[in-house]
């Protein structure tokens, strides 16, 4: 993986640590404003024998660990998926002072499990500093795509879709993995073969089409009602729809439930 961008929490003063003050700074990771910090801040650049048992610095290797320990306690999965965790490198020649009490992992509020993010590593202790590393989680799943080129406008069947493993933290639009949902459906547009498919690929079939003779199927508590009406829209299964009932001349709402049948709830 490319070097990428890492942030500390620095002072600027005195060359020390953010332990004994508040100013956040942005150091590039290899790039030049890490070499004219580093020229300013002898004392943060310059890595000096540690005394007794416990380190001057703290690892960069642990800041890591902890980054994906927590990643991967946080990730939620669903069944039958698999996920991977890359994380960005750190500049060696970060120093920061040795965490005593713990380090302690976080990702920003909002952010989303699964693709590319950020995640904290902090000492809160009485010298905190805080470290923000890119991270780029990948998740694996089961997922429908086609089995053959579609052309716009036909109807999916069995034979044109298969599962296959996808990462699916690419599909920003959704996926389908029940073949029941998609059955019937209508392609929106040309799909090539190996296209995983979405949403906003797919739509409906037309129940009933403007202009068509309906059966109005009214509710009354436990009455049902029939009557004749006239479709004054398109609707595909479950969309609501307007039409008028040829007797009354009543125009109604009522939800398309299967071909040219409409239910209306009084």
């Amino acid at each position: 993986m490319n070097t990428i961008t890492s942030i500390v929490s620095l002072s600027p003063a005195g060359g020390l640590p953010r332990q004994a003050y508040g100013t956040k700074w942005q150091i590039l990771a290899g790039g030049l404003p890490l070499l004219i910090v580093a020229a300013l801040f002898p004392a943060m650049a310059l890595a000096t024998t540690p005394t007794g048992n416990t380190p001057q610095y703290q690892s960069l290797t642990s800041l890591h660990e902890v980054a994906r320990d927590f990643l991967r306690s946080q990730i939620p999965l669903e069944s039958g998926n698999s996920h991977e965790i890359h994380l960005g490198r750190l500049d060696s020649r970060l120093r920061l002072g040795f965490c005593e009490i713990g380090l302690q992992a976080f990702v920003p509020a909002g952010s989303r499990l699964q693709g590319k993010l950020t995640v904290g590593v902090q000492c809160p202790g009485g010298k905190p500093w805080t470290v923000y590393i890119p991270a780029n989680i990948r998740v694996f799943g089961d997922v429908l795509t086609t089995s053959r080129p579609i052309s716009r406008g036909d109807a999916i069947t069995r034979a044109d879709i298969i599962s296959r493993r996808q990462e699916i933290s690419t599909l920003n639009h959704g996926y389908y993995r029940q073949t029941e949902e998609i059955i019937g459906k209508l392609a929106m547009r040309s799909l090539p073969a190996g296209t995983p498919l979405t949403p906003r690929m797919l739509k409906a079939r037309l129940l009933v089409r403007r202009g068509d003779d309906v059966t109005i199927l009214a509710n009354t508590g436990f009455l049902q009602v029939r009557s004749k009406g006239k479709a004054l829209q398109n609707a595909a299964q479950g969309e609501r729809i307007t039409v008028r009932n040829t007797r009354s001349k009543r125009i109604i709402e009522g939800i398309a439930i299967k071909a040219g049948t409409v239910q209306v709830h009084m």
